[in-house]
């Protein structure tokens, strides 16, 4: 009895190693375009993303909100696909492909954020994980040949969660460093 609870914990431990990452998904196409000398240029698409929880769009959330708050948002975000591009550049290693912002490049990385959780200020000073109270963000990517506006691969994200912090500023920022990250994951 005692070799085979150990056999099946063999066969989960190593079913698990080989396991797909759960927050990305490859829906359709290659990515081994990432893998070559290219350059791509980022387009991120959350201005007006769902905003868990009270189930608005972005903009309706924060304008409710009054004064400069969806401002303020929108900023915040600028910074955060910022984040984005310099941390996929700082680590990603042997890969090739270096990610930026310039109409001019070859092809496009298009991120689609349909659902966001913005965390909340208060789990910085109570929660008991680093993750607890940060931003969450859902979406799809989709790799485009700009030449051709062919489709070149499409990605699937689910639960991207950031590390917390007292403003949205470094919750944002922490998200879409997650968001590189697992990226950078699923292509080496």
């Amino acid at each position: 009895m005692k070799r085979l609870l150990v056999l099946i914990a063999g066969i989960l431990l190593c079913a698990g190693a080989y396991a797909q990452n759960p927050l990305m998904n490859v829906k359709s196409g290659s990515l081994d375009l990432f893998r070559e000398e290219v350059n791509i240029n980022v387009e991120v698409d959350d201005y007006n993303a769902i905003i868990d929880g009270p189930n608005k769009s972005a903009k309706e959330y924060y304008t409710v909100k009054g004064g400069s708050a969806y401002t303020d948002f929108c900023s915040d975000l600028i910074r955060a696909h910022k984040s984005f591009i310099s941390y996929y550049n700082a680590e990603k290693g042997s890969l090739k492909s270096t990610v930026g912002e310039s109409s001019d490049y070859p092809y496009t990385l298009q991120i689609n954020v349909t659902s966001m959780n913005v965390g909340n200020a208060g789990a910085s000073v109570f929660g008991l994980s680093h993750k607890s109270g940060g931003a969450l963000i859902n979406g799809t990517m989709t790799l485009v040949d700009n030449a051709t506006n062919e489709v070149q691969c499409e990605i699937e994200f689910n639960g991207i969660k950031g590390m917390r912090s007292p403003v949205f500023n470094g919750r944002a920022i922490s998200v879409y460093r997650y968001l590189a990250d697992a990226l950078l994951g699923i292509i080496r």
